[in-house]
């Protein structure tokens, strides 16, 4: 659905206005104000988005409101974007010249005033559009709800277990600590490793990692990879646990059917499950499905990955692996990675100083 995407792009947006190289463009340009009140509308907005998405099924104007919304933040998206590509060709041109190259393909010029002029008109027209559709939010009554609440996060696609070890850099510490946590003679029916880390720092990865290790699948005899509903909907959860071990169709079943079907499949099987992206803190629907995954061998394992401490420190019954960003040298590894043609033995080296310092401006956050 595409108006799931809404939160994430409001807070995307509002953490690229907050970013040390899109601040340091509004002041060269002195379009403080404008994104001022750019910024202000896009939290009141976000701030109701949550409930909004939750309850646009039921109510034909609410949707039209959210697709009218989509609009306008793909436009202003554009427009930040071509903002924080003009501050970091001035430093490109202030740091290295008249350079050429591959360089010069990539960062055109233009006259500081006239840009100034264009991007400031486009800034006052996305901001007059969204704070008319800003205005329209409040006939629907809409709840302000945290982003910690746990009942409504976004997600914009279905996470598998596939991945590829040569697209992966600088897990492999964190692989072996999971690993070793795993294999630990453990006196629990049931144990759950929690994995914290936010967006970017690719907790799903080091999942998928651990999840298709040769020492892993030789441990467990029936491995699960379940992407969690954002509101940790039971049924849809234990559908995802089951759904390739029976041909028939899981629609026609009943509750009841679902629960006696999956306690069948685990039953005195040492498993390991991984219930990615957890988002909900409900703790009563957390009980239930443990109490459902009792019935596997003893020293079964659950990894669940999720941005919430709060999630973590109530699923786990493991200390929570809080998943750090990569180093320097990783990511200016993976920066190289993608950014050069294999082919390529000896980047630009003028590239190359523009790579070092586009992964300090990310701190560690550059991940997969």
């Amino acid at each position: 659905m595409a108006e799931s995407l809404l939160f994430s792009i409001a807070e995307s947006m509002l953490g690229k206005i907050a970013s040390p190289v899109l601040q340091e463009a509004i002041a060269i340009y002195n379009i403080e104000n404008q994104i001022l009140e750019l910024r202000e509308t896009l939290t009141a907005i976000k701030a109701v988005l949550l409930d909004a998405e939750v309850r646009q099924a039921k109510n034909a104007l609410l949707q039209v409101w959210l697709d009218q919304l989509q609009h306008v933040f793909y436009d202003a998206e554009d427009v930040l974007d071509e903002l924080e590509c003009e501050a970091l060709r001035k430093q490109v041109i202030s740091r290295y010249g008249g350079v050429k190259g591959k360089v010069r393909r990539f960062f055109s010029t233009s006259n500081p005033l006239m840009f100034r002029a264009e991007i400031s008109h486009k800034i006052k027209e996305i901001r007059e559009r969204l704070s008319k559709i800003s205005t329209k939010k409040d006939q629907f009554n809409l709840n302000m709800w945290s982003v910690d609440n746990g009942v409504g996060h976004t997600r914009s696609r279905e996470t598998h277990s596939f991945i590829s070890n040569l697209d992966v850099v600088g897990r492999d510490i964190d692989k072996e600590k999971i690993i070793e946590m795993l294999m630990r003679p453990d006196d629990k029916n049931l144990s759950v490793f929690p994995i914290v880390g936010i967006g970017g720092l690719g907790k799903t990865t080091l999942a998928k990692l651990v999840y298709n290790d040769d020492k892993v699948k030789e441990q467990f005899t029936l491995r699960r990879w379940v992407c969690v509903p954002e509101d940790f909907d039971l049924r849809k959860t234990i559908e995802g646990i089951i759904k390739d071990a029976t041909p028939q169709d899981l629609s026609i079943f009943d509750i009841e059917q679902l629960q006696n079907s999956l306690q069948g499949i685990i039953k005195d099987k040492k498993f390991i499950l991984v219930l990615d992206d957890v988002w909900s803190n409900d703790s009563r629907r957390w009980k239930e499905l443990r109490e459902l995954l009792s019935r596997g061998a003893s020293e079964s394992k659950i990894i669940v990955t999720t941005r919430s401490v709060e999630v973590a420190s109530i699923v786990g019954t493991h200390p929570m692996h809080n998943l750090k960003g990569l180093s320097h040298e990783d990511s200016m590894a993976l920066f190289k990675k993608w950014a050069f043609d294999e082919k390529e033995k000896e980047p630009c080296l003028d590239l190359l100083e523009i790579g070092n310092d586009i992964v300090k401006k990310t701190q560690g956050f550059l991940s997969l």
